[in-house]
């Protein structure tokens, strides 16, 4: 039997620890939206939910599948993703390696007039740029993490329910929310052992998750399941500068 499986024991759980079992200071919408905040942290800290997202480059509005070129080089990404993974980012199947706007311009002062096939991305707020101006028809293929499904009260999805090593981390929604009762009723210190930067059971829970999951702090290939394409992509392909006009 699975524990902690929906919003309704969350708050259960919550209102159990703080010895509060009905609404009086405490709100039962209160509580939800810590625990809704503590799902997408938790998320988006270790990177839990993969996404592929594919689009063909158009011109002019977007529908589904598609993405507008700005500017003659950049997308916008989708709302709910997060960030690129070690997944990658494609041009028409060739693989990009990540730049800076500023090594661009060291390199070559002329970039932005630079056509042909894209072997280098940037990422500028929810956009992404190429080294090469690009072109509708086209296809973009990005390997990225983005936000969690909303929780709900007694149904599916269950919090951390796509790899069976995250379900007895669940806790950490409780501890997250906990700390957030404690603060608005002013109780700092019971607020620290729950949430203090770092140290706070929430923060450390959070490490222990990160450490069982990954292979090191920067290794994200432990959160993509064997079967995504995305794994066994490790060489990477870099620019060939003679290919500069």
């Amino acid at each position: 039997m699975s524990i902690l499986s929906n919003l309704t024991e969350l708050v259960t759980d919550v209102r159990d620890q703080v010895n509060e079992s009905s609404e009086d200071f405490w709100t039962d919408t209160f509580i939800k939206r810590q625990l809704e905040k503590a799902h997408q942290i938790v998320s988006a800290k270790l990177h839990l939910v993969n996404n592929l997202w594919t689009a063909t480059l158009v011109t002019g509005a977007p529908e589904e599948g598609e993405a507008t070129i700005i500017d003659d080089r950049e997308i916008r990404v989708p709302s709910g993703f997060i960030a690129i993974d070690d997944g990658g980012v494609y041009y028409n199947d060739r693989a990009c390696v990540p730049v800076s706007i500023q090594k661009l311009k060291a390199i070559d002062p002329d970039w932005l007039e630079r056509t042909g096939t894209p072997s280098q991305y940037y990422v500028r707020g929810d956009m992404i740029g190429f080294d090469r101006q690009i072109s509708a028809g086209d296809t973009i293929r990005i390997y990225g993490s983005g936000m969690p499904t909303e929780l709900a009260d007694a149904t599916n999805p269950a919090p951390f329910e796509g790899d069976y090593r995250t379900i007895g981390y669940r806790s950490l929604l409780v501890d997250y929310a906990i700390g957030m009762c404690w603060k608005v009723k002013k109780d700092m210190n019971s607020h620290a052992y729950y949430l203090a930067p770092k140290v706070g059971i929430f923060w450390q829970g959070l490490e222990d998750m990160k450490e069982e999951l990954l292979a090191s702090d920067d290794e994200d290939y432990g959160l993509i399941p064997e079967s995504n394409l995305a794994r066994s992509y490790r060489q990477r392909c870099w620019p060939d500068h003679s290919q500069i006009e």
